[in-house]
């Protein structure tokens, strides 16, 4: 058995201060009954195709959380978790710190274990980097077939993690964090192929795990949630890929806010107004009326601000600190009510089962008509 480890930073943080673990391996078999491989591709990074026998490989799949002692960068802690995987002495240290792993606040290893016929593959030293007949020495058919096997490793992980990241948006709202958002991308990280005291090293920077959550011990709902979207993962589902791309990054620009007024749009059909949209969100998700007129203007605040941008050509800040471009919420507060917002579309989406229709299902007047098939209409009283 080989394993494939693969270490980058997270902000994923835990109210106990305590390391905490995901096993994701009982949905491998899940999502090979599902078809996985036949999603479309919708990242750019990490997309490589892969095939049934692919997702058969693999025999476990751990997403791990060290949060205790951080930031790692002091003193070197990173070195201790990282010598909990592997031998560190066996890797240059020089490929180590040019993953931007040292400058980890908590630090995040998914664990792979899978079968495999290839040849597992061998670094170069650095010296021999620079040597062209021992680079293309390095170039032989085997060591090909293994790296891609490696690429297409990387593929299905990134797909775990972003079938977990979206539970754990789902069970763990936010409000008030942009106090983790940085000035800068930030991606770092690497991959490890071990079998025996052979080790293949690879520099694998990401951004997955990076936009801050709070897990909560105590409200950790997440077997209940990922057994529902275990269910419709696989299908090609345009919301959830634009609120994931939207906040795989603690780098939040206008960009992303864009994105995730996208992610409301996709509920809908073409050619519908912002009207519509902020007329049919409040009745499906709102439990009164205070609630209605609050989600409403939430709504008609995020159009208004994405047309500043797409249309004023005016760019805003979402830093807690920024000039606010409405005068009674700020506009990282927006930013979360609109996430918020769009998790309970999900919820409602879930609840009912809408994602397990054949066809993928907007708010059409249709779907609206089904949920109320009375009207609003109230019998005079005698």
């Amino acid at each position: 058995m080989r394993k494939f480890l693969w270490f980058t930073h997270t902000n994923i943080d835990c109210t106990s201060r305590k390391d905490f673990s995901f096993d994701l391996t009982s949905y491998l078999s899940i999502f090979i009954e599902n078809e996985l491989w036949k999603k479309k591709r919708y990242r750019t990074e990490y997309n490589y195709e892969f095939e049934r026998e692919d997702l058969e490989k693999i025999k476990s799949l751990k997403v791990n959380f060290h949060i205790q002692n951080s930031p790692y960068s002091n003193f070197h802690e990173y070195e201790i978790i990282l010598n909990e995987y592997f031998q560190l002495g066996k890797v240059e240290q020089l490929k180590i710190i040019s993953s931007g792993i040292s400058e980890a606040l908590r630090i995040g290893v998914v664990e792979v274990e899978f079968e495999t016929k290839q040849v597992i593959l061998k670094n170069l030293e650095y010296k021999d980097e620079k040597n062209y007949d021992k680079v293309f020495e390095h170039i032989t058919k085997e060591n090909l077939e293994s790296s891609r096997e490696s690429d297409i490793i990387k593929s299905i992980v990134s797909e775990f993690i972003q079938f977990l990241t979206f539970n754990l948006h789902l069970n763990f709202l936010t409000h008030t964090y942009s106090f983790s958002f940085t000035d800068k991308p930030n991606l770092s990280g690497f991959s490890l192929v071990i079998e025996n005291e052979n080790y293949f090293y690879e520099t694998n920077r990401m951004e997955l795990l990076s936009h801050y959550i709070l897990y909560e011990e105590k409200n950790d709902n997440l077997n209940y949630l990922m057994q529902k979207t275990s269910r419709f993962w696989v299908k090609d589902i345009n919301s959830i890929h634009f609120f994931l791309d939207a906040l795989k990054s603690n780098y939040v620009t206008s960009t992303n806010f864009i994105k995730l007024v996208f992610t409301l749009e996709t509920f809908f059909g073409k050619n519908i107004s912002n009207d519509y949209v902020s007329l049919v969100v409040p009745l499906i998700i709102s439990q009164n009326i205070s609630e209605m007129k609050r989600n409403r203007e939430i709504i008609k605040k995020c159009f208004s601000l994405r047309n500043e941008i797409v249309h004023g050509n005016t760019l805003f800040d979402f830093n807690f600190s920024a000039k606010p471009f409405f005068k009674d919420i700020k506009n990282d507060e927006l930013f979360f009510e609109l996430k918020n917002l769009i998790i309970y579309i999900f919820y409602f989406y879930m609840n009912n089962d809408l994602y397990l229709r054949t066809n993928n299902v907007n708010l059409s007047h249709e779907l609206i008509f089904e949920f109320f098939p009375t009207g609003f209409k109230q019998e005079k009283k005698k």
